[in-house]
């Protein structure tokens, strides 16, 4: 898949419009209106020339990054005669037609698909408040990329295992920090043992458990409202997260997205890099 510029284009099919209009002008056109540019007898002069060479430039760019390998062949043509002080509004026009012709033809073995403006920011900016959280655990990026990507182009499923991913990263960094003892630590591990800490009276915790406390409560919560956001959906079995069904709507993927970036964020923030307990 790769990005469309329909600005670019836009301004290409008013370009060759432009020349089509000027090429088509009666003969004896110059008569009447000499002082009008643009008559098919006139040079095109030479900022136009310039302005249109570097223009359809960028245009070519796009045609290859897009595949349209007629069109491609056809742009070098119209640069070259641009490239002429002495070229004629008259020598650009067939060109022009013919560069017309195989864009649309072109076009129609295409299928565009248009994003909104917010999912267009997903997609080109799947790093997006994530900074944080990608700067303490650098292999939660690629996950992090294609979850926000995949959210944009409405794969809601995907989204959803990518950034299951990307908490398993964090999952493993808290289970260290508060020393699971569990063979298979993971997210059954870990939340269970978050929430054992959490129900605890205060008398009842240990020194490392007053001194976190905080953290572990705010991070126990949010790790509840991610299992309550996917329950039925995604299955803890054996320690890990598996999706169970494709059927998540854009309102479910999304809260995961959001929650997930909560949880990641708080950890990346305030967990401290070694495990610091001691009193097991």
């Amino acid at each position: 898949m790769k990005l469309f510029k329909a600005k670019e284009f836009i301004r290409l099919a008013r370009l060759l419009e432009m020349l089509a209009m000027k090429s088509l002008l009666p003969a004896n056109w110059l008569a009447i209106k000499r002082s009008t540019a643009g008559h098919p007898n006139e040079l095109v002069g030479e900022e136009r020339r310039t302005g249109m060479n570097e223009f359809l430039s960028d245009v070519e760019k796009e045609c290859i990054e897009l595949g349209l390998t007629t069109s491609v062949l056809t742009i070098p043509k119209m640069r070259r005669l641009l490239a002429r002080p002495n070229c004629e509004f008259r020598e650009v026009y067939p060109v022009a037609v013919e560069l017309q012709g195989r864009l649309e033809d072109e076009a129609h073995a295409m299928t565009l698909l248009a994003l909104s403006t917010e999912e267009a920011d997903y997609y080109s900016n799947p790093r997006k408040g994530w900074d944080v959280v990608i700067d303490r655990f650098p292999d939660t990026v690629t996950d992090i990329e294609e979850a926000r990507k995949c959210f944009a182009l409405s794969r809601y499923a995907a989204t959803v295992f990518h950034t299951l991913q990307v908490v398993e990263v964090g999952l493993i960094e808290l289970g260290k920090f508060i020393k699971v003892n569990d063979p298979k630590s993971g997210w059954t591990a870990v939340a269970n043992e978050l929430k054992k800490i959490v129900a605890k009276k205060y008398e009842d915790r240990t020194d490392f458990e007053r001194q976190h406390f905080e953290l572990l409560e705010q991070v126990q919560g949010t790790v509840e409202a991610l299992k309550n956001a996917w329950r039925n959906k995604v299955s803890h079995a054996q320690g890990r997260l598996i999706l169970m069904t494709k059927d998540f709507s854009p309102e479910v993927a999304e809260e995961i997205l959001y929650a997930s970036r909560s949880f990641m964020r708080r950890l990346a923030t305030d967990l401290p890099t070694a495990p610091l307990r001691s009193d097991l």
